[in-house]
C-alpha cells in the first residue's frame, strides 16, 4: 500500500530546554511551541474522544513522518510544533469520534477586535480528512469542555472551522495561515481560546482522521499595554521639545 495511503506519525521532541510556566496573559503574545511540554507555557490538553487514548493528546513534535519514516511535514518555523492525530482514540473495533482539545493560557481583557492567528498543515495527499475548530470561552480560567465527544462546555463560541465537511483535500497540505477576529462581546472579559481536533468516523478504523500540526500561534490585543521602553519614549516626548513625527504507521 502506498505510503500516502497510510496514516501518519509524529516524531515527539525531547528538548532539553526549560521554559518558565506562564498561566495568564494580559496582553499580546505568541507561542512557537519550542518548550519541553505544552503545559510549560500554560496550555491545557483534554481528550474527550471515544475510548480516549492517553498517548494521543496534543503534544509537541519535530516532524510528521510517513509509513516509511520519511519526514513529510517539518515545523513552519523553529524546531517544533503542536501535533495531534488519528490515535486520539484507542477504539479498535469501530470508528470513533475524535474530540481532542488544546486550551490556551488564560487571557485577561479580551476585547472586540482582538485577533488570533496560527499556521496549520496536514500531510501531502492525505487520504483521511481532518477538521480543526478554533473556539473561545469567556468564562475566565475555566477549562470546562464538557464530558462527551460532542460537548463543548464553556467553549461555545466558534471563531473558525477548517474543513467543516471533512472533505478529502479540504485541509491544507502545506503550512497555511488562518486568522480569527473576536466580536460580539459586551465589554472586556477574561477567557481562553481552544483548538479542537474534531473528527467523526475517525480513529484507527475510521474513514477519517490523519494528523495535523499547528505552529506560530499569536494573540494580538487591540488594547495591549505598551512595553516599558515604549512608555519611556512617550514620557520623554511629552517632557521634551515637541518634534515631527491509512493505515497504521506506528
Amino acid at each position: 500500500m502506498s505510503a500516502l495511503l497510510k496514516k501518519s506519525t509524529a516524531v515527539i521532541a525531547a528538548s532539553l530546554l526549560a521554559v518558565a510556566a506562564q498561566t495568564a496573559r494580559a496582553d499580546s503574545f505568541s507561542e512557537n511551541f519550542e518548550g519541553t511540554a505544552l503545559a510549560d507555557t500554560g496550555w491545557v490538553t483534554v481528550n474527550r474522544s471515544t475510548t480516549p487514548n492517553s498517548a494521543g493528546v496534543w503534544r509537541l513534535g519535530t516532524a510528521i513522518i510517513d509509513a516509511d519514516s520519511n519526514p513529510v511535514v517539518l515545523p513552519y518555523e523553529g524546531s517544533q510544533f503542536a501535533v495531534v492525530s488519528w490515535n486520539s482514540s484507542n477504539s479498535t473495533s469501530t470508528s470513533a469520534t475524535l474530540s481532542n482539545w488544546m486550551l490556551s493560557p488564560l487571557i485577561t481583557g479580551l476585547n472586540n477586535g482582538d485577533t488570533f492567528s496560527f499556521f496549520t498543515s496536514t500531510t501531502p495527499a492525505s487520504a483521511y480528512p481532518d477538521r480543526l475548530e478554533l473556539r473561545l470561552s469567556t468564562s475566565g480560567s475555566s477549562v470546562d469542555v464538557g464530558t462527551t465527544t460532542t460537548s463543548v462546555g464553556a467553549f461555545s463560541t466558534v471563531l473558525l472551522t477548517i474543513n467543516p465537511t471533512l472533505a478529502v483535500g479540504g485541509y491544507p497540505e502545506t503550512w497555511t495561515q488562518y486568522t480569527a477576529t473576536v466580536s460580539g462581546l459586551s465589554g472586556p472579559v477574561d477567557g481562553r481560546v481552544a483548538f479542537r481536533y474534531f473528527v467523526t468516523s475517525g480513529g484507527p478504523n475510521g474513514a477519517n482522521s490523519n494528523i495535523i500540526g499547528v505552529d506560530q500561534f499569536s494573540y494580538t490585543s487591540v488594547s495591549a499595554v505598551p512595553e516599558p521602553g515604549t512608555w519611556a519614549l512617550m514620557a520623554g516626548g511629552l517632557l521634551g521639545v515637541v518634534a515631527l513625527r491509512r493505515r497504521r504507521s506506528e
